[in-house]
């Protein structure tokens, strides 16, 4: 019965359109007035979700990332990209992607990708002669890798949810997030060889020389993180933090791009997102442990088991329900609520939870560039200045190819688990 109401609650109040926390909240509240519970559960269930100490480096990768942006490493990045792969047919398209796989190093997050990258890279495109719904196609497409390529806040969310190795994670990211951008890039080359869309200028190794001078400075911050990390010489927390001097010292004395009048405001807006993440975490913290309560991950499993005992037709479940979720869901929210019910039936069909940590990530980060609720469709848009209709529709191709990707990487663990498994020796 108490499970019913929950239910019952959750999609009715998600179906009015509140917010995805107090969504959670609610359905958690109703819950707790039917079952013969303390209600002190739920302040001190939403406290421990969030006391987890790797969870301090979502709000410091936020601020990074910010930091990076507002002094003028965006712009540098897209000089080095261009340099790079600016003069084939479809230069410009390559561009956006390559300078994603570059961001996504840096930010960790789909929507400051496509916000960042995309107030840039879609006017360009269009002022060289692509149409807007391709450009803003390709735009949030690439965002995709942003969330994949460490560092991650979603793969760190999901570390703290499965308890599994951070480290783990970032490592088994960086393959997939390459074969996204590969993907992407074979599909921009078909466009250009069928449309034949025009070059950049010719390839120059003194331009690329300078851009590369410029743009190394930023492209260090990754290799600190990551550096540090698989070294041991920081944990993911202190790396985040070391990122946010590190980002601060490019940007004020490098670089003179970042002023202290700005820093207000970009910490007013890091501790905006950074708060909007974390307050899904804490609420879902209580749902979660709901769920677990009332056994809710064997149920699912039986239902699973009962449509069929054949492993791919499993994972070929799990990934439409993993879609659809994204599709309907904020990102971190799917996470916390899917892991715990998915996880148990993947580890007994003998999958490592660091592999589907990654199937997680790539599945909900494809939510955000579907309709109705995707994040990054709708910033892609208003960018661009057109209907979300008509990107999503510019973006079918893109998104098939994601998929295509998808299931590659699921069914395929060795593109996930070579490099940790390499690191593990």
């Amino acid at each position: 019965m108490e499970l019913t109401v929950l239910g019952i609650t959750f999609l009715v109040t998600l179906l009015i359109g509140l917010p995805i926390y107090v969504v959670m909240g609610l359905s958690v509240i109703a819950y707790f007035m039917l079952a013969d519970i303390n209600p002190i559960t739920i302040p001190h269930r939403v406290f421990a979700g969030v006391d987890v100490f790797v969870l301090m480096a979502v709000p410091f990768f936020m601020l990074a990332g910010n930091l990076m942006n507002a002094g003028g490493t965006t712009r540098r990045l897209i000089a080095l990209a261009d340099a790079m792969v600016g003069w084939v047919r479809g230069g410009l398209a390559h561009v956006n992607i390559l300078v994603s796989m570059l961001f996504a190093g840096i930010s960790g997050s789909a929507a400051a990708d496509t916000a960042a990258v995309g107030s840039i890279m879609i006017k360009s495109m269009r002022e060289r002669g692509y149409t807007t719904e391709f450009a803003a196609a390709v735009t949030i497409s690439s965002s995709l890798i942003g969330p994949i390529i460490p560092p991650s806040i979603i793969l760190i969310v999901y570390a703290v949810v499965a308890g599994v190795s951070v480290n783990a994670l970032f490592l088994a990211g960086i393959v997939p997030g390459i074969l996204l951008g590969l993907s992407q890039m074979a599909l921009v080359a078909f466009y250009a060889w069928s449309q034949n869309f025009g070059k950049g200028a010719p390839f120059s190794l003194t331009v690329f020389l300078r851009a590369f001078a410029d743009g190394m400075i930023p492209l260090g911050m990754p290799l600190i993180i990551l550096g540090g990390i698989f070294s041991g010489f920081f944990t993911p927390t202190e790396a985040a933090a070391t990122a946010c001097l590190y980002a601060f010292l490019i940007g004020f004395f490098v670089y003179g791009e970042l002023k202290l009048v700005d820093l207000p405001r970009i910490i007013l807006d890091s501790a905006r997102m950074t708060g909007s993440a974390l307050i899904i975490v804490g609420i879902a913290a209580p749902l979660s442990w709901i769920l677990i309560k009332e056994q809710v991950p064997n149920t699912v499993a039986d239902m699973m088991m009962q449509v069929s005992d054949n492993p791919i037709v499993i994972l070929l479940l799990i990934n439409i329900l993993l879609l659809l979720l994204g599709a309907f869901m904020e990102m971190i929210a799917a996470l916390i609520i899917s892991v715990p019910i998915l996880l148990p039936i993947v580890v007994q069909l003998g999958m490592d939870p660091v592999h589907f940590g990654i199937i997680v990530a790539i599945n909900l980060t494809i939510g955000m560039i579907t309709p109705p609720v995707g994040i990054c469709l709708f910033i892609g848009a208003t960018i661009a200045k057109i209907s979300p209709e008509r990107l999503a529709l510019a973006n079918l191709p893109f998104l098939i190819v994601s998929i295509i990707v998808l299931l590659s990487i699921t069914f395929l663990p060795g593109l996930v688990m070579f490099i940790p498994q390499l690191y593990q020796g």
